[in-house]
């Protein structure tokens, strides 16, 4: 009994200096990225979704941005997933339960900011998607490259289906590209208000949300895929894997971006091929985050004078739970009605300057919050929540039972 409890408590999380500088720097720009795409929903929620404009700012965001940081996010939440259970499988009994109770606690979070904060939350989706994870753990690379594969392909197939089911409707003709989506939480005039319509928007939402914790499930194993093919693993020795990636990656964002554009020029009555390119533009989530983790890794290797500068990021990652919910809070409180309402009246390089001035305030705070402390509030209750009462000892734990992702890239 006393052997189990000790395993217990000697499992803990990385330390410090078992920290990877590169996952960090990911974690911290998808941060950037979130900040900005979240920031530009509220404004438009507030003005009415404008599907025709032409805004060039608001075009940059939507093409670049939208969709392509929550679905890095994703990937890095699979990373996070083979690292928790690495080093657990070493010093718990029940590994699997211990992760269990990190995403129930992570969903009881999520619950939280989705009723006091804001209904755009994406933890509780973590959490609920994360389960099926445990089942994939002790697979071999090869089984889920497989399922990665299937998953895709079934995404592909679901959209063709769907195209010619379409097609032979003539019903379906009628039907307008798109539908209306309002969030009532976003115009309640009084924050009280704002409480029962964030459940009445989460309701709505929820039920629509089977394509959204696919397409995270789907990244949570190409992070666990990654992880598991030793990626991050002595990185500035695999330049040649790292470069393929990028090249694949680059070729199939290109891809998916000229869908995205051609679809904009055919005629409406050519709905054949706008439901076509729509299928390869709907890829571009996917595309477009392995694109810019690959990007970050080749800056990372090829130009070390930029590591220094890369390295900013490091502090919002390493606090991106912390910083997730203050973004929430901080954006709200500026931008809804119940707080100054500037999203009825700011333009979109307006939002675009504010997420970045967010953003800086963040990496300013974390700053200074890990200066005195070894990582943020947020993480600190979820890590004692998850582990229960830190054991000190286990610093002691000899490095010949720690296998950090690269030893280079330590802090």
């Amino acid at each position: 009994m006393n052997e189990n409890v000790k395993k217990e408590n000697l499992a803990q999380p990385l330390s410090l200096k078992e920290r990877v500088h590169f996952l960090d720097i990911v974690r911290g720009f998808a941060m950037l990225g979130i900040i900005i795409v979240n920031y530009f929903l509220i404004v438009d929620s507030m003005k009415g979704f404008d599907m025709n404009s032409n805004d060039l700012v608001h075009s940059l965001v939507s093409t670049f941005a939208e969709g392509k940081f929550i679905t890095l996010f994703s990937f890095l939440f699979g990373v996070g997933f083979m690292i928790f259970m690495d080093r657990a499988v070493q010093r718990v009994e029940h590994p699997r339960k211990l992760f269990a109770r990190r995403l129930i606690i992570l969903f009881c979070i999520g619950l939280l900011h989705i009723t006091f904060i804001w209904v755009g939350d994406i933890l509780t989706f973590y959490a609920v998607a994360g389960f099926l994870l445990l089942a994939f753990y002790a697979r071999t690379p090869k089984t889920i490259l497989r399922w990665i594969i299937a998953l895709i392909s079934m995404q592909f197939l679901a959209s063709i289906f769907m195209m010619i089911y379409n097609a032979m409707r003539t019903a379906s003709l009628n039907m307008p590209t798109y539908f209306d989506f309002t969030l009532t939480s976003h115009t309640s005039l009084t924050y009280w208000d704002s409480l029962v319509a964030r459940w009445a928007d989460m309701g709505v939402m929820a039920a629509s949300s089977f394509s959204t914790v696919y397409s995270m499930f789907l990244m949570f194993l190409i992070g666990m895929y990654f992880v598991k093919m030793d990626f991050f693993t002595n990185m500035e020795t695999k330049q040649s894997i790292w470069k393929r990636i990028w090249f694949i990656s680059l070729g199939a964002f290109i891809l998916t971006q000229l869908s995205t554009m051609l679809n904009t020029l055919i005629s409406s009555e050519n709905t054949f091929l706008m439901e076509l390119f729509m299928i390869l533009a709907q890829q571009g989530n996917l595309t477009g985050s392995m694109f810019y983790m690959s990007s970050l890794a080749m800056l990372f290797m090829y130009v070390p004078a930029l590591r220094k500068a890369l390295m900013v990021f490091t502090k919002v990652g390493r606090m991106s739970l912390t910083c997730y919910l203050l973004h929430s809070i901080i954006g709200t409180v500026l931008l809804l009605p119940y707080g100054f309402g500037f999203a009825s009246s700011i333009k979109p390089m307006g939002t675009l300057t504010l997420s970045i001035a967010v953003y800086v305030v963040l990496v300013i705070f974390a700053s200074l919050w890990l200066k005195r402390f070894k990582i943020g509030p947020m993480e600190s209750i979820w890590r004692k929540l998850t582990y229960g009462k830190v054991n000190r000892a286990s610093k002691t734990i000899p490095t010949t039972l720690v296998q950090p992702l690269n030893s280079d890239f330590r802090q």
